[in-house]
């Protein structure tokens, strides 16, 4: 603190000197600034490594994310001075060929939310500065008054405690008092309307867009049960009769049409008309839908500084609320059914797929079930598989499901492709049973027509905030499947061909690695399992996925190219209504024009 060294010392004592002014005069004041900052400083001197620098500077921000609002002077101060040198840091490591995104992904998104932070926090400050400045000019004015030090040019003419409305303010209006008891405007009124407050976290914020809708449905349901009202006057006692109202909101089942989409429609119709027909929610919907929402919410809100008083807790769940289901795999018996239907046998005609015919049909729902139970995807990413989502790395071929193609450098983010997560994004090898029922013979002759998309007849649904959801067709056909070949499970649903995936690679000897990737699992916390190969297995794993087979896929295999061996014989026919533009959903005839 009380030594400056200058530039040329550095070589003389064989280390880097930080030098950062602690801007005061004031010794205190600098002392407290300085152990602000020794606490990062020190962390970073620890180490010379761009690795090691990096992971512990993303636990320095996660740590320094967390600060409670509003942030002290002495608090931004260090702040600052971090950033300036995180930014130094950052330029340097790019200098020197290390991409501080490829060491800790989180690094890039945790800076720029800290400088924001800061941003905000500085501007929070001066706002605080020229409020406090205001009353203190103020209560000058009004001691001066008091002590009659005001000039005679700036008095009034009748006492200052009956002062009249000025002469442009409506009669109703009450006279103001100049006194010390004048009525103050409470700050906390002043803060934005809870609508305002929404329409700004929903442009402002990121975050997968269902989270983003979890937010606007629970916070609309608080607008219209209890007002659209300032944000800083919502009181604990609002807050917990919102928390009891959650439970009583009932699911979508059994509720009209037209009321299912606000929380609030169907929490009405509950109190008026019973729960008779009625379903609960379950406690992980609650938990993790709505409690979690209105806690990110509100968070927000006090990090933007709109809301002063401690954050709601929001965890109440009734008992008559359901308990969650855990997904199961298919049982043999149950992927019998499945495949030994006349979809993958031989139907009536192409829209008439459940009823036994002459008709060889290889729709998207046919190659939905196969690809979905084979390689583990979401309903949501199989609906939006592109030619250019196959691809072949050393003689094998993968579905490449990524949001785009790195090796080709960036694209614009309107055509990205999305997926659940970032942690979503992976390349699978395809199954060599999906190669032989001829899924390249689609893809070509689909290129022949203009079109790469792999299955066009495949519609999406339309989401309120616009974006599509990708799994609408596979979960309709499976409520009419389900019942047609009996299984009765509850815990079985399309997404347990998901499960049923996971199940095949625990009978493998794939490595963990392996494991998460060809599942879709986030590796980003798993340091050891980020490292390597993004577009391809190991020679170890890939032995292991092709060399193992199960009781199941054996019964898929036989079953399914008995039908295609009748197809190319003629004891089926073979139709493509696919290659017909008019059999085209809505999106995808808009897409290729």
């Amino acid at each position: 603190m009380q030594v400056r060294f200058a530039v040329q010392c550095a070589p003389l004592v064989g280390k880097p000197l930080y030098r950062a002014s602690l801007r005061t005069s004031d010794y205190r004041l600098a002392r407290m600034r300085l152990s602000e900052c020794l606490v990062w400083f020190h962390r970073m001197n620890e180490s010379i490594d761009y690795p090691s620098l990096f992971k512990k500077n993303v636990v320095e921000l996660r740590t320094y994310l967390q600060d409670v609002w509003p942030i002290s002077n002495e608090r931004l101060f260090a702040r600052r001075n971090y950033e300036e040198l995180l930014k130094n840091l950052n330029r340097r490591a790019q200098a020197a060929g290390c991409d501080p995104g490829m060491i800790e992904p989180d690094f890039p998104e945790l800076l720029k939310a800290f400088v924001q932070q800061n941003v905000e926090a500085e501007a929070y400050l001066r706002k605080a500065e020229r409020v406090k400045e205001y009353e203190r000019g103020r209560a000058d004015m009004q001691a001066a008054v008091q002590f009659d030090a005001v000039p005679e040019s700036f008095r009034i003419s009748q006492p200052v405690t009956q002062t009249p409305p000025l002469p442009s303010s409506p009669a109703s209006t009450p006279p103001q008092e100049m006194t010390d008891q004048t009525t103050e405007i409470d700050p906390a009124a002043s803060s934005p309307l809870f609508s305002e407050a929404l329409a700004e976290y929903l442009q402002t914020t990121g975050g997968s867009a269902d989270g983003r809708r979890d937010v606007e449905l629970t916070v609309q349901f608080l607008i219209d049960q209890m007002g659209d009202g300032p944000v800083g006057l919502f009181t604990n006692e609002q807050a917990k009769a919102l928390d009891k109202m959650l439970p009583e909101i009932p699911d979508r089942t059994g509720i009209p049409r037209n009321q299912r989409v606000s929380l609030s429609a169907r929490y009405e119709h509950a109190q008026k008309y019973g729960w008779r027909n009625l379903k609960r929610l379950t406690e992980a919907r609650l938990r993790n839908g709505y409690h979690n929402s209105l806690s990110k919410f509100f968070g927000w809100l006090i990090r933007k500084g709109y809301y002063k008083h401690p954050k709601p807790v929001f965890n109440t769940v009734s008992g008559k609320n359901l308990t969650s289901l855990e997904r199961d795999a298919f049982e043999y018996d149950e992927v019998v059914k499945i495949f030994s239907q006349p979809l993958f046998q031989g139907c009536k005609t192409p829209k008439q797929i459940w009823q036994p015919g002459k008709y060889f049909v290889q729709s998207h729902l046919y190659w939905g079930y196969i690809i979905l139970i084979l390689h583990g995807m979401r309903i949501g990413e199989f609906g939006q598989l592109d030619a250019s989502h196959i691809r072949e790395v050393d003689g094998i071929l993968y579905f490449d499901l990524r949001s785009f193609d790195p090796e080709k450098g960036r694209v614009p983010i309107e055509e990205v492709v999305k997926f659940k997560t970032a942690g979503s994004e992976r390349v699978i090898p395809i199954h060599p049973l999906v190669l032989e029922l001829g899924l390249l013979t689609r893809v070509k002759e689909l290129k022949k027509i203009g079109c790469t998309a792999l299955f066009p007849e495949w519609e999406p649904y339309p989401k309120p905030n616009g974006e599509m959801r990708w799994g609408q067709p596979i979960t309709k056909s499976w409520q009419y499947l389900k019942k047609k070949v009996h299984i009765q499970r509850a815990n079985v649903a399309a997404y347990s061909t998901r499960h049923s995936y996971a199940q095949f690679l625990d009978s493998t000897g794939i490595s963990h690695r392996g494991r998460k990737l060809l599942m879709g699992h986030s590796i980003k916390d798993d340091m050891s399992a980020r490292y390597g190969s993004k577009k391809r297995l190991s020679a170890r794993d890939l032995q292991q996925l092709t060399g193992t087979s199960s009781p199941e896929i054996q019964f898929m295999t036989k079953a399914l190219l008995d039908a295609k061996s009748k197809a190319e014989t003629g004891e089926l026919v073979v139709v493509k209504p696919w290659l017909v533009r008019a059999n085209w959903s809505e999106f995808y005839q808009g897409k290729f024009k």
